[in-house]
């Protein structure tokens, strides 16, 4: 597990990195907003741990930054009642909030959650990208039995037979097949 730990002062740090570690997991530390931000989007991460508030800004833009433009877990590290107050906010944008004083148990059991999290969504990217795939290529195919549809006079069901006929005869994907159908047509 590799771990961004991001705090304002160098005890906060270190008291965070005893606090995380755990089997196997990397752990580095950042001490201000914006080179946690430049490091975020250069480096794959699996949690970010903030602890609110940071001294270059609050830690909230970072947070909603991370969770919205990463597939890593983030999680704050807040007081009871700053966390009662943006509690709402934080949660709705997937952050997971743990209250000070931290308890060991309680983190722990909060990044455990943090990974099941990140598993979750690179799941669901994965599943969003085949799915805009294969959209794109029923929007291809569907233009391309219009296309011969209007030319050569037949219907819709023919028409998808001579897309499938073409992509086994050329050995290409039913996308391609339609694709070189197009192109041909155009010609």
């Amino acid at each position: 597990m590799k771990i961004l730990a991001v705090s304002p002062t160098e005890k906060s740090l270190d008291a965070i990195r005893m606090l995380l570690e755990r089997d196997g997991a990397e752990i580095s530390l950042a001490s201000s907003a914006s080179s946690a931000r430049r490091r975020i989007l250069d480096e794959e991460w699996d949690t970010v741990v903030i602890n609110f508030p940071l001294q270059d800004e609050s830690g909230m833009e970072l947070a909603s930054m991370a969770a919205v433009e990463t597939n890593a877990a983030v999680i704050m590290l807040m007081r009871r009642e700053t966390a009662e107050e943006f509690s709402h906010t934080l949660l709705s944008q997937g952050i997971l909030i743990v209250e000070k004083p931290i308890v060991r148990q309680i983190l722990q059991s909060t990044l455990s959650l943090s990974s099941y999290i990140k598993m979750m969504r690179e799941e669901n990217n994965r599943k969003i990208e085949n799915l805009e795939r294969r959209l794109d290529e029923t929007k291809i195919v569907s233009k391309a039995k219009c296309a011969i549809v209007r030319k050569k006079d037949i219907e819709e069901e023919e028409a998808h037979k001579l897309i499938e006929r073409t992509a086994m005869n050329r050995r290409i994907s039913l996308k391609d097949a339609a694709l070189y159908i197009l192109r041909t047509m155009i010609e």
